[in-house]
């Protein structure tokens, strides 16, 4: 469970592909519905305006035919009052202007001009009706205009903007709000649903390319899916064939050569067997040496290419727990034998490890043997143990391995110096041998320098819990 939260964090970090669409694309159709409701908010709000301004102005006409403070000129303001809601009132020059100074200006909305109706004052709707603010508590509008007899001043009713069954108008307003989050929430689920979808389908061709990067050739992926993931998961998926089937006939090549090699190789030993039985001349006797020796060679090449093709393809699946102090030992006491000019060292600690006893020699036999035939005097062994692992070390005074090089020599038939190979022997096998063998047993192999001149190998395995 944990793992699988913790993937689905890592593939909706900030730095991800599938989040930065996803993010962006929802911002960019949230923003825009924001945008467009901001104007139409805008538009409606410059549109209650000029209403008002035209409502007022339509008021102030009617009353155009009344004396004002005349009793009729009362019953019409106090008609047009409970009819529209407006609070109409005359005022003075000089407080009209005094009022234009204290109130915030809103709008100036143009309406016909009427040569019948005096002049406002000076600063007062000269380009057209202000608009002002007249309490910010309720938001109520107000305009100032002429008529007749002067000036008149109309203020907006508080109730025309919050009707008396208020409530009900602040619950439509909840029930908009909840509308709008619906909308957006909803978006933002399409969305991540379709670029989710898309983001799987790119998250499992990524661990196909993985499992084959790590040798799983028997990998491939569903091709039905949307274009153009669909040619990308095709053309991994005859990728993946087109290995597999090269591997198949490289395999099949060396392990064909391999065995056909023996036949021959045991005809010749054979021949070779009933020839030195007879007398031959020195130069004779040391053509049968010479032969003898390459036909050795040559099935030493043969069980090498075999024992590499095993362990690659047909690893050994017996786990057990090794002595390493003790194999180590005594393939120190063996090689001590069969390079008796070579002074070999060490350093063992006790170490138990699980794996393949077969693998660890191979491991020790061939690091040890390469360390043997390219040290000048001395080679050194160690194996140390740590916490969480233990370290095979094998190093050498001999003119070590350029660091350049280091990655190359642990393949198949790499020789870095064509002469020294030729003294020395080998076909270039025994590293990679070790090199596959380290990684089947999910080991690690590095090369240093080491302290006495030469090469420094390491092979590190982790505890098993």
């Amino acid at each position: 469970m944990f793992s699988n939260l913790n993937k689905f964090i890592n593939r909706n970090t900030a730095n991800t592909l599938f989040f930065k669409l996803y993010i962006s694309v929802t911002a960019v159709i949230i923003g825009s519905i924001v945008l467009v409701s901001i104007s139409m908010d805008y538009y409606y709000d410059n549109l209650d305006d000029v209403t008002f301004v035209h409502d007022a102005s339509f008021a102030a006409k009617l009353l155009d035919d009344f004396v004002e403070d005349s009793e009729r000129w009362n019953m019409e303001v106090d008609l047009l009052s409970r009819f529209t809601g407006f609070t109409i009132e005359s005022i003075s020059m000089k407080n009209a202007l005094q009022y234009h100074q204290e109130h915030e200006l809103l709008d100036v909305v143009d309406i016909p001009s009427n040569k019948s109706y005096p002049p406002l004052p000076a600063g007062i709707g000269k380009w057209g009706i202000f608009v002002y603010l007249h309490d910010e508590k309720d938001d109520r509008l107000a305009v100032i205009l002429p008529s007749n007899d002067g000036l008149l001043h109309i203020v907006d009713n508080a109730e025309m903007i919050y009707p008396m069954d208020g409530p009900e108008d602040w619950e439509d307003d909840y029930a908009e709000l909840f509308l709008l989050g619906f909308i957006f929430l909803s978006i933002a689920l399409v969305l991540y649903l379709t670029v989710r979808n898309i983001s799987n389908h790119v998250y499992r061709l990524s661990a196909a390319s993985l499992a084959l990067a790590k040798g799983d050739l028997d990998t491939r992926v569903n091709d039905k899916i949307p274009a153009p993931l669909n040619q990308m998961a095709a053309s991994f998926n005859k990728m993946a064939e087109s290995l597999q089937h090269s591997q198949h006939q490289q395999r099949v090549m060396a392990n064909a050569i391999a065995h056909e090699l023996r036949t021959p190789l045991t005809r010749i030993q054979l021949v070779m067997g009933l020839l030195s039985d007879e007398e031959h001349s020195e130069y004779t006797a040391e053509l049968h040496r010479d032969l003898g020796r390459y036909s050795v060679e040559m099935e030493a090449l043969a069980n090498d290419i075999l024992m590499l093709q095993t362990i690659e393809h047909n690893p050994s699946s017996i786990n057990k727990t090794v002595d390493l102090r003790g194999l180590m030992t005594s393939r120190e006491s063996e090689f001590k034998r069969q390079y008796p000019d070579i002074c070999i060292s060490s350093s063992i600690d006790l170490v138990s490890v699980d794996g393949n006893p077969r693998y660890l020699q191979l491991i020790i036999d061939n690091l040890v043997k390469n360390a043997c035939l390219y040290a000048d005097s001395h080679v050194k062994l160690t194996l140390n143990k740590h916490v969480d692992c233990c370290c095979i070390i094998v190093e050498d005074d001999g003119d070590g391995i350029c660091p350049l090089q280091r990655e190359q020599v642990l393949d198949a038939f790499t020789r870095l110096d064509n002469s020294r190979s030729r003294q020395t022997g080998g076909f270039g096998l025994g590293l990679a041998i070790v090199n596959t063998a380290v990684k089947s047993m999910k080991g690690e192999i590095e090369i240093k320098t080491s302290e006495l001149g030469g090469a420094l190998f390491v092979v590190t395995f982790k505890h098993s819990n």
